[in-house]
């Protein structure tokens, strides 16, 4: 008897003690962690985080590796892409993702993605949603002053000028407003996820009624195009749709 009650006072310690730590404190204890060759520990702190609602570039690729080398390809591939959402332009996390993937077992023939909407992401993951709302909010300030120029302005040719200007002004405010929607809808509402399940069925109709359409590994990212109760309808990336239970995957 005293010595479960031993247990349970040690346990409790070690739960508040982690619970006096700073985030601060706690993500360097991780790292200490995964110096040392505790990647599970570390990764657990990592995803702790994540969780409390920390967001980094440096947080989600340290996750990334942990999880990788703690053998959790699937969560190695959920954190890498979601560092990568924060800086896409980052070669380290585009090469780590690039070696998670290859230790998937699906292989699918993707359907390209439209230049232009790939391009546009890209620009829109560039900077957060913040920056780019204030650069619209001062484009539309300045918009603003150079139409009043323009009603102003007794010359010809300063008004024309500043027309167009107040134009092309406006056309960036607007712009620039899109951007912020679209890295706010990527970033915290994404409809992508990753199997998290070794081997999961996807089937004709929610359930485990419907017919089996195919087989998805641990690993392999998917979109989601509607939920109802324990499934979620997701569309691989070769077009092909079908209803798997949703505990099997995580959003990006």
């Amino acid at each position: 008897m005293r010595r479960i009650l031993l247990i349970q006072f040690v346990f409790l310690a070690g739960i508040v003690s982690l619970a006096a730590q700073t985030p601060e404190e706690r993500y360097s204890q991780a790292g200490g962690l995964y110096g040392s060759g505790d990647y599970s520990g570390a990764a657990a702190i990592y995803r702790k985080l994540w969780e409390e609602g920390f967001r980094s570039r440096d947080l989600l690729y340290n996750a990334g590796n942990a999880f990788f080398k703690s053998g959790d390809n699937a969560s190695a591939i959920l954190f890498y892409e979601r560092a990568k959402l924060l800086a896409p332009a980052d070669e380290d996390i585009d090469y780590n993702l690039q070696i998670a993937r290859s230790r998937i077992t699906d292989r699918f023939e993707s359907v390209p993605q439209l230049f232009f909407v790939r391009w546009f992401d890209f620009l829109a993951l560039l900077t957060p949603t913040n920056i780019w709302a204030v650069a619209a909010l001062v484009m539309f300030l300045v918009a603003l002053v150079l139409a009043l120029v323009f009603l102003t302005k007794a010359r010809a040719r300063g008004r024309l000028l500043s027309f167009w200007l107040a134009i092309a002004a406006m056309i960036l405010s607007f712009l620039m407003i899109s951007l912020a929607l679209r890295n706010n809808n990527l970033v915290n509402h994404n409809s992508k996820a990753v199997i998290t399940c070794s081997i999961v069925t996807g089937r004709s109709a929610p359930g485990e009624t419907g017919n089996e359409l195919f087989v998805l590994h641990s690993g392999t990212t998917v979109t989601v195009e509607q939920e109802l109760g324990a499934f979620r309808e997701v569309r691989l990336p070769d077009g092909n749709k079908g209803w798997i239970r949703s505990d099997c995957m995580e959003k990006i």
